[in-house]
């Protein structure tokens, strides 16, 4: 019983951290949808995939930055 409690307890962390990771991207995957919404008159259109999903989920507000700052990259030069 007491190997069951340990068992459980170890897979209990990465299992959290997956759906954090999961649900901030989730979450992140909106926020793009919202902002292809509102920048459609200027072009800018960043991709909704799960590569995305997993870019925004990670590094969070940083990731989001990032993958429009590439698409203002890709948009302008």
């Amino acid at each position: 019983m007491f190997l069951i409690i340990i068992l459980f307890s170890m897979l209990m962390k990465p299992v959290k951290n997956l759906l954090l990771v999961l649900i901030k991207g989730c979450i992140g995957l909106g926020a793009i949808y919202g902002f292809n919404i509102v920048l459609k008159g200027l072009g800018l259109y960043v991709g909704l995939n799960i590569v995305n999903g997993f870019i925004v989920g990670i590094l969070g507000i940083p990731g989001f930055l990032l993958l429009y700052s590439l698409a203002i990259v890709d948009k302008f030069l």
